[in-house]
């Protein structure tokens, strides 16, 4: 009996070890599978998931944050003169008051990291976004990247550039909204203060000119009054010699 019950023990043990193998050999050929795929994969394409992400985290909020907003895909290449093939960007933002004028637009640009893939930098991307920000006349440009990912500078925050490239950040792909959304907010403060400041400069206006039409009131009004006095002196000098 202990040598029956120890056979079945064997044949029990070796029938878990044989599912553990099948197991492990299953997950090596998914990892296998999942690696030949990401490599097969081109970059326009993992660039693309990116750039999906990022519309869906916009239009998410459109309704409630940007109703009025435009944000799409920039599809027009423009190159300069002394460019052979046209370039453009990923996406436009921009944005409007009531009035339908643009006080805001921003140019982005959404790189995705490959993985075995060595080299590529943010750094490398700026001058081009530079660039592009410029042909579509847009006043801001931001960088959406997962490259470098182990670069403490761009971990650890929207990262400034414009010491490099005019008003130019980088951000990870989770500060993108806050990004849009810091940019945006900051130009339309900006804007209600230059209304605001236009009005002041209109009262002003109208206050000098109240002051200068008042003035030629006084000095037309004194020089008439002066007028009727010296005629009416004259005509009671008149009336007295007669």
């Amino acid at each position: 009996e202990s040598e029956l019950e120890r056979q079945k023990m064997e044949q029990t043990h070796l029938v878990e070890i044989n599912a553990k193998d099948e197991m492990i050999r299953m997950k090596d050929d998914e990892i296998v599978r999942v690696k030949d795929m990401k490599q097969k994969m081109s970059v326009k394409e993992i660039g693309e998931k990116l750039e999906q992400w990022c519309e869906n985290q916009f239009n998410i909020l459109r309704p409630s944050a940007f109703p009025d907003a435009y944000f799409e895909k920039d599809n027009k290449s423009v190159k300069d003169v002394d460019e052979e093939h046209g370039t453009k960007g990923d996406y436009i933002f921009r944005d409007s008051d009531s009035e339908g004028v643009e006080f805001i637009s921003i140019m982005f640009e959404m790189k995705d990291k490959m993985e075995d893939t060595k080299g590529e930098t943010n750094e490398s991307h700026l001058a081009k976004l530079d660039k592009d920000r410029k042909k579509k006349k847009c006043e801001y440009a931001v960088l959406v990247s997962r490259l470098e990912p182990e670069n403490e500078l761009y971990n650890q925050g929207i990262v400034d550039v414009s010491h490099k490239y005019e008003k130019m950040y980088v951000v990870r792909p989770h500060q993108f909204i806050p990004i849009l959304t810091l940019i945006r907010n900051e130009a339309r403060k900006s804007l209600e203060m230059r209304q605001e400041l236009q009005i002041i400069r209109s009262q002003n206006m109208d206050y000098e000119n109240f002051e200068n039409k008042l003035l030629e009131f006084q000095e037309g009004f004194g020089k008439n009054v002066t007028s009727a006095r010296n005629n009416f002196e004259a005509a009671i000098k008149h009336i007295d010699e007669i």
